[in-house]
């Protein structure tokens, strides 16, 4: 927390005078964050050159696992949970238990993107160099099941897609007409959620799985759940709901496709490469409905049907720390792995690690409050955590009586490093302005980020609706306690984000709601807005640590809050100043650092959907700037830069220099290439993306990893980029692109988990198809042969494909190496047919059978009798032979098919 680790790479210019490997890093101290004292980089002399990392830790530092998380790690069960609370290093552990076997293949799952970029940098580094780990955020892996992407919906958009549903069936809503949001968390966790197809209770309509009517209400019309009238009433308003296919599948489109899902791989529907996981893991199983969580389970057993044994089966996570409306309970979850896998064994971490034992203290009170809810409604398995004691926590309480103050606090808090701005409830306060309201995360926001400070917008007014005195009375009490327990569950997530200060921030509260935040902070510090500031201000920090600062927030928030994240990434790149000023940032690391974060924001933007304030048109400018000033180029308008880039072959990048070591010309060329490529693409998806994932292909292929930014904006459009392709290769105005294109390097790209070259091979077969029947009536020769040569081009890359090298040589009438090709492919059927149709009967014959046989004989016997015809014999003919020859002829020609059993 207040330690850290002084370190640099080679080439920065602390270690420039020391002669050092290419790749080095060095480690020199680490030092407490007041600790000023200078710091020289030494000489190479004073390093230990490490080659086992492990050693180091064990040796020097002490183990870094608790006895719990070994056990799990250890276990050898093959259906594992592990059940912890914040920060108890739950993500961690899974992760140590895949890294801890090998030879094995994972396929690893949670629930953002951030977080599955988190595991795959960890897998890259950690991982056994026989462990394969798959990465997958879950609604990338459903697009990837269902075979189209799944629409990314936050949960305000899917409310406020319910509330029009609502606005049509309130009559039919009774005690729910007023709880809108109660009944959309209703829904969605229990009525859909809570079902699983197969399931005698479930019953699957109009493409998305639902309990029956006499199931849902045995489930919740009693006491411990919603009560009989508002049951009653959720099914009228559910019965027509349902039967809008597409409205349903707007407000819920992660569980129409959860639905899907899982009957494709009740059918073995599997995607190609998901049957060879050794190894299932699935984190932060919380926020997912059991419908979800369902479809990890079916690709189990349906790798168990594939492979004759399943993948072993981990998940993680705490049902204290829902983020969505998922009503997630340990209980359903095992009766599932029981019914469905085999009995999991459980662990339980008891250790808080994250937090310091003071903010561990708060987060404790804020788990008091459950009490206030009914126990049917509370989480299970919460245990009593020990804090940590590595750092002493930070609790501060500020209390400001206008809201100009406040806004006044945001406006500076904006530029602050290291201090994230969380909102308990799902929006932020109604003071806060339209312009500062990117910058206030929600708990879902915040969920899987890490801040040395956390700000807390309003607790106390949260604290005091929580208050047993306002607990609501009456037969509809019950609709609110879910909504109560999910709010202290938001409480909990939002305080578990800090790892050193914790600070209340309370507007315009009056004594009830400033006794509720100082009860649950504690011996909490009062502050004045301008204390506040200056405890978080970096006075000392340098140019260089406000950038990083900037560029971390830019990736971490890039899921939760993609207009913050622009803005931080902006933010650090304008930093960056003159290289050769005081206050500029010298480091070429870190200037490449801020820049590369701001080309994959802005790519994941383009890719993901630019949110609304952020015009397209900056985003491109922007990007354009970063690589132009890459470039080295002084332009008036940078993105003419983009637009004239040089667009020839990649000769250039084969023993091309490290991007953190050399000069840009190469890296801006190839960004420039693919960020004017990203730009069509994205404004028009139904265009082939050959030029993007060309592009990207290309910039992925330089050394020093210079196209990570574009890669790992590719994901959310995984599907429709397949989908291009496949679509390409199906139109004979684009199949000639597969002919030298790197289809597999395309297919990578994309995620695909199965073997590249079989897929690309698939792909270019198609292309060969679509180039051979292509033309119509009207083609001419010349336009036939050169339609001919491209599929010929497009078959030299799937190589030996004899087969369709026979059909190319039948298109091209040359019957004599078509037979060639159709006799090495075996093919008996194909070359009859090509010796029939070239009149080659004696070669035909000895293949033939039956009528075919019959027919053979007829035409050599009538060959042989023409042969033998007298010589001049049409000389002597009459005129009335001759038009008795002509008709028998002519006979032959319209005589019907001969009858079963018939002679020739």
């Amino acid at each position: 927390m207040q330690y850290y680790l002084w370190w640099a790479p080679n080439g920065s210019p602390a270690a420039r005078t020391l002669d050092l490997p290419g790749h080095a890093i060095l480690v020199r101290d680490v030092r407490h964050h007041d600790d000023h004292s200078p710091l020289s980089a030494g000489a190479v002399g004073d390093y230990l050159h490490l080659t086992t990392s492990d050693e180091l830790i064990e040796d020097i530092a002490g183990s870094p696992w608790t006895d719990e998380q070994i056990d799990f790690v250890d276990d050898d069960s093959p259906v594992r949970l592990i059940l912890g609370r914040p920060g108890s290093g739950k993500t961690t552990v899974l992760w140590k238990a895949v890294e801890a076997r090998s030879n094995e293949r994972a396929l690893y799952l949670t629930w953002s993107r951030a977080l599955t970029q988190h595991a795959e940098e960890r897998f890259a580094s950690f991982a056994p160099v026989d462990v394969e780990v798959i990465a997958r955020d879950f609604t990338t892996f459903l697009g990837e099941v269902c075979g189209a992407d799944v629409t990314r919906q936050p949960l305000g958009a899917s409310r406020a897609q319910f509330d029009e549903v609502l606005t049509r069936l309130g009559r039919d809503a009774g005690p729910w007409a007023r709880r809108p949001h109660a009944l959309h968390a209703e829904l969605r966790g229990i009525f859909f959620g809570r079902a699983v197809p197969g399931d005698g209770e479930c019953a699957t309509d109009h493409g998305i799985a639902r309990l029956n009517d006499e199931a849902y209400a045995a489930l919740r019309d009693d006491y411990g759940g919603v009560g009989e009238r508002a049951a009653k009433s959720l099914l009228r308003v559910a019965q027509p709901f349902v039967r809008d296919r597409a409205r349903v599948r707007e407000v819920f489109p992660e569980l129409v496709a959860a639905t899907q899902a899982i009957e494709r791989l009740r059918r073995d529907e599997v995607p190609e490469g998901f049957e060879r996981f050794d190894r299932v893991v699935v984190d932060e199983v919380q926020d997912l409905t059991l419908l979800e969580t369902a479809v990890a389970v079916e690709l189990c057993r349906a790798i168990a049907r594939a492979r004759g044994r399943a993948p072993w089966l981990l998940m993680a996570g705490d049902s204290g720390q829902t983020v969505r409306p998922t009503g997630f309970e340990w209980g359903p979850l095992n009766d599932l792995l029981v019914r469905r896998v085999r009995r999991p064994e459980e662990f339980h971490l008891e250790d808080h690690l994250r937090c310091p034992s003071r903010i561990a203290e708060v987060i404790e009170r804020a788990s008091q409050r459950y009490t206030a809810v009914e126990k049917e409604v509370r989480p299970t398995r919460q245990r009593r955590q020990r804090g940590g004691q590595h750092v002493d926590a930070q609790l501060v309480h500020v209390h400001l009586s206008e809201r100009s103050e406040a806004v006044r606090l945001l406006e500076r808090l904006d530029e602050a490093d290291d201090v994230v701005v969380v909102s308990p409830r799902n929006d932020p306060p109604d003071w806060v302005p339209a312009e500062l309201r990117g910058m206030v995360l929600s708990p879902a926001d915040a969920k899987g980020l890490e801040y040395q400070s956390v700000c807390v917008l309003d607790p106390g007014r949260l604290l005091s609706t929580l208050a047993p005195e306002n607990m609501p009375y009456g037969t509809d009490a019950d609709l609110e306690q879910p909504a109560r327990r999910t709010s202290i569950d938001h409480l909990r997530v939002t305080l578990s984000r800090a790892t050193e200060t914790l600070v209340f921030v309370d507007v315009e509260a009056d004594d009830g709601d400033l006794n509720e935040s100082r009860e649950l902070l504690g011996d909490a510090a009062p502050y004045s807005a301008d204390d506040l500031l200056d405890h978080l201000a970096h006075s000392d920090a340098s140019a260089e640590e406000r950038v990083l600062a900037r560029t971390n927030d830019a990736r971490e928030l890039i899921d939760s809050a993609p207009r913050r994240a622009w803005q931080r990434a902006c933010q650090a790149v304008r930093l960056l100043g003159d290289p050769d000023l005081p206050n500029g940032v010298s480091d070429r690391a870190v200037r490449a650092e801020a820049r590369t974060a701001l080309l994959a924001t802005a790519a994941r933007l383009l890719v993901d959907g630019v949110p609304e304030g952020v015009p397209d048109r900056d985003v491109i400018r922007m990007a354009g700037a970063v690589i132009a000033e890459r470039e080295d180029l002084q332009l008036a308008d940078p993105v003419s830069a983009v637009r004239e880039a040089d667009t020839g072959g990649s000769s250039d990048v084969e023993g091309g220099p490290d991007i953190h070591t050399a000069p840009y010309p190469v890296l801006a060329k190839h960004e420039s290439r693919a960020l004017q490529a990203l730009e069509v693409w994205s404004s028009n998806r139904t265009t082939r993306p050959f030029a993007l994932l060309e592009a990207a292909r290309r910039l992925v292929a330089l050394p020093g990893g210079g196209g990570d930014w574009l890669r790992a904006a590719l994901p959310s459009a995984t599907q429709a980029l397949r989908d291009g392709l496949n679509a390409g290769a199906v139109d004979p105005e684009s199949a000639v692109v597969f002919a030298g294109a790197d289809v597999e390097g395309w297919l990578r790209l994309t995620g695909y988990a199965g073997d590249a070259s079989g897929g690309a091979r698939v792909l270019r077969g198609k292309a060969f198809d679509a180039l051979l029947k292509g033309g119509g009536a009207e083609e001419s020769r010349p336009e036939r042969r050169e339609r001919l040569a491209k599929a010929e081009s497009v078959l030299e890359s799937i190589a030996p494909d004899l087969v369709r090298l026979g059909r190319l040589r039948e298109a091209q009438q040359r019957a004599d190496d078509a037979v060639d090709a159709y006799e090495r492919a075996g093919k008996r059927k194909d070359v009859l047919r090509v010796l029939r149709n070239s009149g080659a009967w004696e070669r035909a014959v000895g293949l033939a059978d039956g009528e075919i046989r019959a027919d053979l004989d007829w035409l050599l016997k009538l060959k042989a009798l023409v042969e033998r015809r007298p010589p001049q014999q049409n000389r002597r003919l009459r005129n009335g032979e001759r038009n008795r020859l002509e008709r028998l002829l002519d006979e032959i020609q319209k005589r019907p098919p001969r009858k079963a059993g018939e002679n020739s």
